[in-house]
């Protein structure tokens, strides 16, 4: 600290990021951002960690030629010159260039969602060869059908979670929105009605929407909401053994039971709640549904943000093209295909 600096009271966090930058105070819109990776996204602590030095090399970088970092005060021009920085005196390869450009995306996208900033995640280009399939993982539909079964149905929290699960698959909410539910929005007569349900939800930026819950998350949330006693106002409450607790379920504990049912499922994958919004998104583009629509139900600002699940869709289709065309013997073997080449 220099000496004309007035000292603040208590402990004062700083970083270090990545090269050459010295440690600098905390970036509360970072941290916050890391946070909601961690909780909403189901970002492994390893990722969120690379992403917190990326960002805070990214603030250091900006707030050296600006004189601060803020969001605010961010523009194409700032991001064209950290991508030239990145490349030309970085000198980083392609794989460590498309991880930091992909945390900027990420990091813009949240800042644009809470209103801070008017750049979004398309201001920074991805090199045109690059796919950015890497965090796009879903669930077949075996796999999602098991990881539903999982809860033992004979137990409060079991009932809890089987419809919780329905209901996350059903909607594609992201797991924040899920646990800000309350009963108020889902009232017992109106389920089993008719065979969807509108829900009416507040989702990321504030933005309303409307989520529809099948018929299945509609049954199972019949019979855990006819166990509920208590006059809690949330949807989805915590339990300890058989009694309900007066509080709302959070995503980390929701985080940590999706872990559990997983293993219960024998699911080699691992997932995590945001793993069941990609795969109700793959799911219905697989169905036929239009990226606009599906852009529609998962309430994304930009619809380049959708369009990242027809790649995977078009990955399943030429997989299953190319099992059908080897199981009808029209595959060529892989020495026949090398056999052509001159």
């Amino acid at each position: 600290m220099s000496a004309g600096r007035r000292a603040t009271a208590g402990p004062r966090r700083t970083h270090r990021p990545v090269g050459d930058a010295p440690a600098q105070p905390a970036v509360p819109d970072i941290d916050r951002f890391l946070d909601a990776c961690l909780i909403e996204e189901g970002l492994s602590p390893a990722t969120a960690a690379t992403y917190r030095q990326v960002l805070y090399a990214f603030a250091a970088w900006v707030a050296a030629r600006a004189g601060a970092f803020a969001p605010a005060a961010l523009s194409s021009q700032i991001v064209r010159g950290w991508q030239r920085y990145l490349v030309a005196e970085r000198g980083l390869d392609d794989d460590t260039y498309v991880k930091y450009l992909s945390a900027l995306r990420s990091f813009l996208a949240f800042l644009h969602g809470e209103g801070l900033t008017p750049l979004t995640r398309d201001d920074v280009k991805l090199p045109k060869s690059h796919l950015d399939l890497s965090r796009v993982k879903a669930l077949g539909v075996e796999e999602i059908t098991a990881l539903l079964d999982a809860p033992d149905a004979r137990t409060a929290w079991g009932r809890r979670d089987r419809a919780l699960l329905a209901v996350l698959y059903s909607s594609g909410m992201r797991i924040a929105e899920l646990c800000a539910l309350d009963r108020a929005q889902v009232p017992e007569r109106a389920l089993g009605v008719a065979a969807t349900l509108e829900l009416a939800i507040v989702g990321k930026g504030r933005r309303p929407r409307v989520v529809f819950v099948n018929g299945l998350a509609q049954a199972r949330l019949s019979t855990y909401l006819a166990l509920r006693d208590d006059d809690h106002p949330a949807l989805f409450i915590g339990y300890r053994g058989p009694r309900p607790l007066a509080n709302r379920l959070t995503p980390r504990a929701v985080q940590q039971a999706l872990a559990r049912y997983a293993r219960l499922a024998g699911l080699a994958a691992r997932p995590t709640p945001h793993t069941l919004r990609h795969t109700f998104a793959v799911h219905h583009l697989q169905a036929g549904a239009d990226t606009r629509i599906v852009q529609a139900f998962l309430g994304h600002a930009s619809l380049a943000t959708t369009q990242r699940y027809t790649r995977i869709t078009d990955r399943f289709l030429r997989e299953a093209f190319e099992r059908s065309q080897r199981a009808l013997g029209l595959m060529p073997a892989s020495e026949e295909l090398t056999a052509g080449v001159h």
